[in-house]
């Protein structure tokens, strides 16, 4: 009888939680829906082009060191741009 307390307490949280991550998750999409449109007309930067060569010479991992180097990019983000800068290339 003492645990229906806490575990309702639990379930209702978890509720809260839940729909606080739903609602900021909406909000990061619009965001990033904005900046894409911002960002949709700048030019490309200059390092793409040496990331390109990099991907036609098969030097993939060479590629992602760049874009790591010159962008600051985590291993994982860095490897996301260099597939979408080798998707455009195709």
């Amino acid at each position: 009888m003492s645990y229906i307390l806490p575990s309702a307490l639990i379930v209702v949280f978890g509720y809260l939680i839940l729909s606080k991550l739903e609602t900021i998750e909406r909000r990061l999409a619009r965001q990033q829906s904005i900046l894409n449109q911002l960002t949709e007309d700048l030019p490309e930067p200059a390092e793409n082009e040496e990331i390109r060569t990099l991907l036609t010479a098969g030097e993939n991992v060479q590629a992602i060191k760049l874009a790591r180097e010159v962008y600051g990019f985590s291993l994982i983000e860095a490897k996301q741009y260099v597939d979408r800068l080798n998707e455009r290339n195709s």
